[in-house]
């Protein structure tokens, strides 16, 4: 997607952080704003504030959404084509942390809250507004975000948090060769930003152990995290280009090429470079049978 002049974007987890410097973005360029956010007070107070930016270029509506509520993920979708006749790209952002400890003490209610939000929101946002897309035969993209924890070796003592990124990453490239030729989608990778997800276990409901007292985050030495407002320009442009993968911060590159070289030294360790590795290759093997069944299913 190359422009967003008159397009409509609906943005999950937006009302801070990631979600609401995209909104800003957006909106600047003329794109209308869905602001999607568990609680619709907090959603309409951002989508005020987006309306009355001096730059603001388009219109902004809120619209609560719960993503481990397959109803919610409907309605959200619904009350969006409703109000706009259209919707042109999803930015997929909504996400929790469950806290840091060793992964032996994570508390089951912990790590499933984690993954309902993190994979199994962003899976079932993702899955109903690409059906959509797909019925709306027009170009649309899809923006998920996940984290630098994707595509680099984890942070420690985040192993839940990790492994819901992880999984991100795992259907987003899979989905990436399936969808239709006017859908794009790209995955979002910030490094460590200055947003509230730190305190998200505020909003953890009762069927997971119910809210977490809100806490200060604890800045040790001279690390600190990015700038958010950095984040939704770049991603915006990098869409705009064809981008799939998004790197917003220079930080995570060293955690991505800390994977892959290790990666590639036990491949060369333990291996050895042969002509036949196509006849053994997965990808090469469903691509056919894929090509195979169209092919019948055409004639």
């Amino acid at each position: 997607m190359q422009d967003f002049k008159n397009k409509v974007a609906v943005i999950t987890g937006a009302a801070n952080g990631i979600g609401l410097d995209i909104a800003k973005t957006l909106i600047r360029q003329g794109c209308h704003v869905v602001v999607s956010d568990i609680h619709q007070k907090d959603a309409q107070a951002r989508a005020e504030q987006l309306e009355a930016m001096p730059d603001a270029k388009a219109s902004a509506i809120a619209i609560a959404c719960d993503v481990t509520d397959m109803a919610q993920i409907n309605a959200l979708a619904d009350k969006a084509w409703a109000h706009f006749g259209h919707v042109d790209a999803l930015f997929n952002n909504a996400g929790v942390g469950a806290g840091m400890g060793p992964a032996v003490k994570t508390k089951d209610a912990d790590l499933r809250w984690v993954f309902e939000v993190n994979f199994f929101g962003n899976w079932n946002t993702c899955m109903e507004f690409t059906r959509r897309f797909t019925e709306q035969g027009t170009p649309a993209h899809i923006c998920n975000t996940a984290s630098e924890n994707s595509i680099g070796w984890p942070a420690p003592y985040m192993a839940g948090y990790n492994a819901t990124k992880a999984a991100v990453l795992g259907y987003t490239g899979m989905l990436r060769m399936e969808l239709p030729e006017p859908i794009s989608i790209s995955l979002l990778c910030p490094g460590w930003t200055q947003t509230e997800i730190a305190n998200s276990g505020a909003l953890r409901p009762e069927a997971y152990g119910g809210p977490k007292p809100v806490r200060e985050t604890q800045i040790e030495g001279d690390v600190t995290p990015y700038a958010v407002e950095t984040v939704g320009a770049h991603t915006i442009e990098q869409i705009k280009q064809g981008a799939f993968y998004i790197f917003p911060h220079y930080a995570a590159r060293h955690l991505a090429e800390e994977r892959n070289d290790e990666i590639s030294a036990a491949f060369d360790a333990q291996q050895t470079d042969v002509d036949d590795w196509p006849s053994h290759d997965t990808r090469t093997y469903l691509t056919h049978m894929i090509a195979a069944a169209q092919a019948k299913k055409d004639n």
